[in-house]
């Protein structure tokens, strides 16, 4: 294989090889891998001439559309990087992501405008402004960028913030080597060919869409069949209307899906698709039966962090679920270790604290010394996620921030949670520990049902032969929906 040094020639070769072959489908837009590496050129020549320099950061803040790749290639051959901003932040989140990047530069989308100037106004030395639509015009019919591939390997190219369980949000920091390596992963870990076609709702300016989605198709010369958002009918027609054969997502989108699907009279044909896969939170086995049952859709759990991605996932050609709870294999050349409260590992089929190290960790948090030593152990990433390994699979029993001490004893979540969801009638549930004089902690549980409120009797009969008395909920309350983050994660926090 072809060794690259930076993000930008991959895809400039796949536009070479085929140059008419369809990049893009956005809204009634059809876009060519020609037609894509050429806007880029043009992004990376006005960038330049508006003083955009190598080894800067300019930050980005739009809703989905093929233009923010151009961006982030524009940048990348300037040697620049580029910082992402969701959306739907708020002005708090937007201030602290560009001060704290030090952005030279922020692009935003002019429905954004008010909110993103009264976001900034205070910061010491606020970025140059510059909306995306007047950006996007001034390269229209313009030059070209020329000259040389500025950045490489070890450059800068994407800083991705990310918020997590900590009161600020992470800037977790790529090069171009990192970057390549993960996409490359991905590609060969999914298979992923030119034939492939992507369904990509997710946001592009959060790590999965951008890389795990957009670029990963993009340097695999595939298309990527775009949409502005995320929703779950929506979705289901565009799988049945423009056939991808890849659907990426996070589990609550495969339950929003098989909901639908659950109170629709209509059959859903899903049949293009060779691959779902799943990833940003824990995928429980109810919503891949549901999906599978109800949708004819074989969802797939892979295992990736912001910091670190992919780590593990199953063989997609394996359509059997026969280990269920499971997140695959580990996938090389990443290395991981499973850690004790002692700092040992752990015997096989014991829990512990997931270590990994690999080539798409650059093994620093951006402009952040503290919070980089405290998740560096000696080389390793410590993940804060709670894994065993059985059989080489791997298997997540949560995160270390949310076991529940009660009495001493250690309480998983997730396995409340699945014992739980298996009863009828539940839409989702978050089980978190709140303070307690006697226990130190115990169980609550946050039911949204799907429809009448069951009786906390039935509920605790159902799931007294699924997990310990000690595990049952003490307190539980329902609710018409969960609290999220703009990535779709339950924010526990606003739950005890």
């Amino acid at each position: 294989m072809k060794k690259y040094n930076d993000v930008v020639t991959p895809i400039l070769d796949q536009a070479a090889a085929r140059p008419q072959h369809v990049a893009w489908v956005f809204n009634d837009r059809t876009i060519s891998y020609q037609e894509f590496v050429q806007e880029a050129r043009l992004a990376a020549y006005k960038l330049q001439e508006l003083g955009v320099k190598k080894g800067e950061r300019v930050a980005l803040i739009a809703g989905n559309q093929p233009e923010i790749m151009n961006i982030y290639m524009g940048l990348a051959l300037l040697g620049a990087a580029v910082v992402p901003i969701n959306h739907e932040y708020g002005e708090k989140e937007i201030r602290y992501i560009v001060e704290h990047s030090q952005a030279s530069a922020l692009i935003y989308e002019n429905v954004l405008r008010s909110h993103v100037e009264s976001a900034v106004a205070a910061n010491p030395t606020p970025p140059a402004m510059l909306s995306m639509e007047t950006l996007i015009e001034s390269w229209q019919g313009g030059a070209y960028y020329e000259g040389e591939q500025q950045g490489s390997e070890e450059d800068l190219v994407l800083i991705c913030y990310t918020s997590g369980t900590t009161s600020t949000p992470k800037g977790v920091a790529a090069t171009h080597n990192n970057e390549l390596a993960s996409a490359f992963a991905y590609r060969d870990m999914w298979k992923i060919t030119p034939n492939d076609r992507l369904l990509v709702t997710l946001p592009l300016t959060f790590a999965y869409g951008f890389h795990a989605a957009a670029f990963v198709a993009l340097v695999s010369g595939a298309t990527i069949l775009l949409s502005e958002k995320f929703h779950p009918r929506t979705a289901l027609d565009a799988i049945e209307r423009q056939k991808p054969t890849v659907f990426l997502g996070v589990p609550t989108m495969y339950a929003m899906m098989a909901d639908v699907a659950a109170k629709d009279v209509r059959k859903f044909d899903t049949s293009s698709l060779r691959m779902a896969a799943a990833s940003g939170a824990a995928l429980n086995e109810q919503t891949i039966s549901d999906c599978r049952t109800r949708l004819g859709m074989i969802v797939k759990p892979y295992y990736a962090m912001t910091e670190v991605r992919p780590i593990f996932c199953f063989d997609i050609d394996d359509v059997d679920n026969k280990y269920p709870g499971s997140v695959g294999k580990l996938i090389l050349p990443t290395e991981v270790r499973i850690v004790g409260d002692d700092g040992e590992d752990v015997s096989v089929g014991q829990a512990g604290e997931l270590w990994v190290k690999g080539p798409s960790y650059s093994g620093a948090y951006y402009r952040d010394p503290v919070r980089t030593s405290e998740a560096m152990e000696g080389g390793w990433f410590k993940t804060g996620d709670i894994f065993y390994e059985k059989d080489g699979y791997y298997y997540i029993v949560g995160r270390i921030k949310d076991q529940i001490i009660s009495g001493g004893a250690k309480i998983a979540p997730i396995e409340v949670e699945e014992a739980i969801l298996s009863m009828p009638g539940i839409a989702a549930v978050a089980v978190v520990g709140v303070p307690d004089p006697i226990y130190g902690q115990i169980v609550k549980a946050v039911i949204v049902p799907e429809d009448a409120e069951p009786d906390v009797a039935n509920i605790k009969s159902h799931c007294k032969d699924l997990i310990a008395d000690y595990k049952m909920p003490r307190i539980w309350e329902f609710v018409d929906d969960l609290p999220r983050s703009a990535a779709g994660k339950v924010l526990k926090s606003a739950l005890v």
